[in-house]
């Protein structure tokens, strides 16, 4: 006499079962991205002769924040720099501001760790552009608006 599995079992049964088939759907939609891939790369070289389609660059894929709008963090962390005037900020502070501003709370160690990394990126493309200037390095880097430049403004 065979024992029917546990529940325990059938439930790893049937998400085992799931992964597998999202892994097979997701190859499906690779194999269809790169043959169209492979396609361009063949009208480029067709029309671009001098141009080698392997020497372009990926384009990095946008993913939207759950809990900002576009652009919004960026504002924030703008309009965080201008209050602060002179006297730079942390990452950490601006984390800070903007999770106040939006009204969370900023003891969700988890949600804090998240918005602290997506500050990160903001102060580091603000930095890239030339609209904020860094003192310091590593964590204790701390931020602030570049000399000479006018005060961005919130559209």
């Amino acid at each position: 006499m065979t024992e029917r599995p546990s529940h325990l079992v059938a439930g790893l049964i049937a998400k085992r079962a799931e992964l597998a088939g999202v892994i097979a759907e997701l190859e499906r939609q690779l194999a269809q991205h790169r043959a169209d891939l492979t396609h361009i790369d063949g009208v480029l070289r067709v029309l671009a002769k001098d141009l080698d389609p392997e020497t372009i660059k990926p384009k990095r894929i946008y993913r939207r924040s759950r809990y900002f709008a576009r652009n919004e963090l960026s504002r924030l962390c703008l309009a965080a720099l201008r209050i602060a005037d002179t006297k730079p900020l942390s990452i950490d502070d601006l984390a800070t501001q903007a999770m106040t501003a939006k009204g969370f709370d900023a003891a969700d160690a988890i949600l804090r760790a998240s918005v602290r990394g997506q500050v990160g990126s903001i102060v580091k493309r603000l930095h890239r552009e030339g609209i904020i200037g860094n003192i310091g390095a590593g964590r204790a880097s701390k931020w602030k608006l570049a000399d000479g430049l006018p005060i961005p403004r919130s559209p």
